[in-house]
């Protein structure tokens, strides 16, 4: 078989996803031809696909070796280290295609996304400007363009990607959506309803459909036709029912609550306070507290201190208790068993993951934010028995309705907030484990109301910065104008942190109070123990 024809073959194979034909193609085009950079980076691309990243990085390097001057093989091992979170490889893999081949779109545009995961928005929009220069007919950089603004809430600058976007792609699903978009923000919501409820889009566009109807709730929810809200905040939620119906099980994060409410219920866990710290950093503060409670802006308020720094809803705790669970065999009444050399460990794991998304000085505060890993205290207290926590807390029927109104990424946890009674469901096993972890440790919390921070500002800010041994700063006023907070938002809170303090949202679930009716037995408990 000539080189011509096995080429092709090859790159067919490829085509249609035949990996591992491909990958067979290639080893035998390469016993006769060792010199070749493009097979060698065609052998990388199929081990990229078949997921076998130290294959592929393997083969690239070779590429490079054999042409140093090819900048394809750069972008895709920028892709790679991107995926495999080794941002500083990323992106030197990124700047070195760039030194090749500055009109390399692929890596302009990932070099985008690598910038807007590490929160840097001015590259991440500047890489984005770039590609988008290259190829203007690409939509992928105008839609990343378009999520940064919003989620930075930066309404400018959303307005005018969007028309730049209707002049070259004109009219269509797609700038008719994001123009219904624009208007919602810009608090045009009876236009908003006018764009989004003639709008058609294709069914198994399931992002785009369910933020049609939740976008229409919440418009429908502002001008107070509270029925028209509530029929499309749950339209939106059986989307994603559907659609994730065979890939989620809400019982899978039901059983964890359960099985730690059984076990501390029993158990009186001790706490070693022999090793409060070895790797000579600060204990963490976790924040914590049902969803939807008041952690986002309590977490924007906060970060305008020089002194705090906080770090919004990463898997660090999640990465804890995996290597927990290899410790022990997955089995709670060995938590008990980890000594202090494997603590050791955990502690250093955590600081190790934290230093990858954030520098922390010891002269400052770290707070790590992520509302449930409140169902984690008793192992969080296991590996840093020093650790303080802030309990973020609202009303719980406010907190219950906030959640069924959020179009959450589905996954376990976020696949009980698809109706009301599975909510208030898993808010009421939630509080009940918050309150035996009470019962069995001298817990080191401070407990915030998110009513509080809205109605007595000052007061409850005082309160909580003396709880972390803090002077007060006059920037926690100006929080939603601090240039610290112009950033990327991934939760669903983002584009209500940068404008005052509003009252909107307090006893908001008066407005669908008939639809709670089922609901009073399991959380009017909580409104009296909470002191509602």
């Amino acid at each position: 078989m000539n080189s011509e024809i096995l080429l092709n073959k090859i790159h067919k194979a490829i085509k249609k996803k035949n990996y591992l034909v491909a990958k067979n193609l290639l080893e035998k085009a390469l016993e006769t031809n060792k010199k070749s950079y493009e097979l060698f980076y065609n052998l990388g691309m199929v081990y990229k696909n078949l997921k076998n990243y130290e294959e592929a990085i393997i083969n690239f390097n070779k590429s490079i070796k054999l042409n140093p001057n090819f900048s394809a093989p750069f972008t895709t091992l920028g892709i790679i280290y991107s995926e495999l979170s080794n941002q500083e490889l990323a992106l030197e893999h990124y700047m070195l295609a760039l030194k090749i081949d500055p009109k390399n779109f692929i890596a302009n545009y990932n070099l985008g996304n690598l910038y807007l995961k590490m929160g840097d928005l001015d590259n991440a929009e500047k890489y984005f400007n770039f590609s988008i220069n290259i190829n203007p007919n690409n939509i992928n950089p105008y839609n990343n363009l378009f999520q940064l603004y919003d989620r930075s809430n930066n309404i400018k600058k959303l307005e005018i990607i969007l028309k730049k976007t209707k002049n070259i792609f004109g009219s269509n699903t797609w700038t008719n959506f994001f123009e219904g978009m624009v208007q919602y923000r810009k608090k045009n919501y009876q236009g908003s309803i006018n764009l989004f409820e003639k709008l058609e889009i294709e069914k198994n566009d399931i992002s785009k459909n369910v933020l049609k109807a939740n976008i229409l709730a919440k418009n429908y929810d502002h001008i107070g036709s509270y029925e028209k809200a509530y029929k499309y905040y749950a339209t939106s939620n059986n989307i994603l029912e559907q659609a994730y119906l065979k890939s989620t099980n809400k019982e899978i994060y039901l059983s964890l609550i359960k099985k730690r409410l059984d076990f501390f219920s029993n158990n009186n866990l001790k706490i070693s306070k022999e090793i409060i710290n070895k790797n000579q950093k600060k204990q963490p503060v976790f924040l914590v507290g049902f969803p939807r409670s008041g952690t986002t802006l309590l977490d924007t308020i906060l970060r305008t201190h020089k002194s705090i720094k906080v770090l919004e809803e990463k898997p660090l705790v999640d990465k804890i208790i995996n290597l927990i669970n290899e410790y022990t065999n997955n089995d709670l009444s060995s938590l008990q068993n980890l000594n202090n050399d494997k603590i050791s460990q955990i502690q250093k794991m955590y600081f190790q993951e934290r230093d990858k998304y954030i520098k922390v000085t010891d002269r400052e505060i770290f707070i790590d934010k992520l509302p449930l890993n409140i169902i984690y205290v008793g192992e969080i207290l296991k590996i840093f028995p020093d650790a303080k926590f802030i309990f973020a807390l609202r009303h719980p029927y406010d907190s219950v309705l906030s959640c069924f109104m959020q179009p959450f990424v589905p996954n376990d946890a976020m696949s009980n907030f698809l109706n009301l009674k599975d909510t208030a469901v898993f808010y009421d096993l939630t509080m009940k484990l918050w309150i035996t972890y009470l019962k069995n440790f001298n817990l080191n919390f401070h407990l915030i109301k998110y009513e509080n921070i809205v109605n007595k500002f000052d007061q409850s800010l005082k309160e909580l910065l003396v709880f972390l041994n803090l002077d007060w700063s006059n920037n926690l006023k100006k929080f939603y104008i601090s240039a610290e907070n112009k950033r990327f938002i991934n939760t669903p809170s983002y584009n209500q942190v940068n404008r005052p303090i509003y009252r909107d949202s307090i006893n908001r679930w008066k407005n669908y109070e008939k639809k709670f009716s089922e609901l009073n037995k399991v959380l009017d408990p909580w409104v009296e123990y909470f002191k509602y």
